[in-house]
């Protein structure tokens, strides 16, 4: 497990370090602080973090296995997936698996870094929060779906551009993500989420709702059922287990909740605190787009348990990382710097904690860490 300790703590290091060069360098006539956008810090983190996903062994992680056995045994057939096909196919050829997982986590680590570099202020604090929140994790087991979850996270750009030919450019893009899982389908939902920000009388009901209604299984069950009728291709694929995939298979309680309740107050203390600054080179536009599906992601978590919810929650929960990386930016230029660092002291301490819990508890079974075939 020393590899997933060592791997946020290095990131704060040299968050701290490039501060630190920063201030010293500071031009007096900049309103910036705290900025990271060297793109070879860029470079050199996406080469250590492509190189651990490579090169871990296929027992790491609970669904890496099952992609292994695709390879070995060449069941795996792409009809609408023809992108994650034609890799497998590539190396089947070649006889090689290690070509599977380098073009995989290529696109994975590529689409992810290159929405962080045109969209984020910081670099290395998107990084970190790719990190503590999870997202790269995730692609230790969902391969496929992660490779479209990155694509739509890199050219959110389009969606929330006026231009039509920028809209129909995203379209452009989820149908390409179609091609390496369908699940892509869903994110045509997000045309429907407004730009901007949700008031704070709409989200704060909205999270009391949803605290109440994650102890009603039976709600949850109706919404599965209702889920099937709309999703065609889901329901097909899980046609002899609908009862787990649709339905409530793994009831969570208060354990599994406090953290999202956490999560529910950082982002309503940041609707209030801190300001918005027009000099900042920070796309408020995004901003507010990220925090809207933040605030979604948690009220999803009122159906925690349904596994197609869980799926969907990916295309949401990768927003976490410009919400956060937005919000850090603000608070260390805000003018109450004793509480911005106090309220960015807390996010950070809320989010280790929350890592250090999932790996201890083995989340997605990404422990051990062992290298290569091990």
């Amino acid at each position: 497990m020393l590899v997933y300790l060592v791997l946020p703590l290095v990131i704060l290091y040299f968050i701290f370090l490039s501060r630190a060069i920063i201030l010293r360098s500071n031009n007096c006539q900049s309103n910036e602080f705290f900025v990271s956008r060297n793109n070879i810090t860029l470079f050199l983190w996406s080469i250590v973090l492509l190189v651990l996903a490579v090169f871990k062994g296929v027992t790491v992680g609970t669904d890496y296995p099952m992609y292994y056995n695709f390879f070995v045994y060449e069941t795996y057939e792409g009809i609408i997936e023809t992108g994650i096909a034609s890799i497998y196919d590539l190396a089947v050829k070649y006889n090689n698996f290690l070509i599977f997982s380098l073009c995989v986590y290529s696109l994975f680590i590529f689409f992810i870094f290159k929405g962080i570099k045109v969209n984020s202020p910081n670099y290395l604090i998107s990084i970190l929060f790719f990190v503590l929140t999870y997202t790269y994790f995730t692609g230790y087991n969902q391969l496929r779906q992660m490779i479209a979850v990155s694509m739509l996270f890199c050219f959110v750009g389009y969606l929330i551009s006026n231009k039509k030919i920028d809209k129909i450019k995203y379209i452009v893009v989820i149908l390409l993500a179609l091609l390496f899982h369908k699940s892509a389908a869903f994110a045509f939902l997000l045309f429907f989420i407004s730009k901007k920000k949700f008031s704070s009388k709409i989200i704060i009901p909205l999270f009391l709702m949803t605290i109440v209604s994650y102890f009603i299984p039976t709600l949850k069950n109706e919404i599965g059922q209702l889920i099937i009728k709309v999703s065609g291709f889901y329901a097909d694929k899980y046609a002899g287990k609908l009862d787990s995939f649709f339905e409530i298979n793994k009831e969570k309680g208060l354990l599994q909740l406090a953290p999202v309740v956490i999560q529910m107050i950082i982002l309503t203390i940041s609707l209030y605190f801190p300001q918005k600054k027009p000099r900042l080179n920070i796309n408020y536009t995004l901003y507010n787009f990220s925090t809207n599906i933040v605030v979604i992601n948690l009220c999803l978590y009122s159906l925690a348990g349904i596994e197609a919810i869980d799926r969907l929650q990916i295309y949401f929960a990768c927003f976490n990382i410009y919400f956060y990386s937005f919000l850090t930016h603000l608070l260390l230029n805000s003018k109450e710097k004793f509480y911005g660092k106090v309220f960015l002291s807390l996010i950070l301490l809320f989010w280790i904690t929350y890592y250090l819990l999932r790996l201890i508890i083995n989340i997605s079974g990404i422990v051990p860490y062992s290298f290569f075939n091990g």
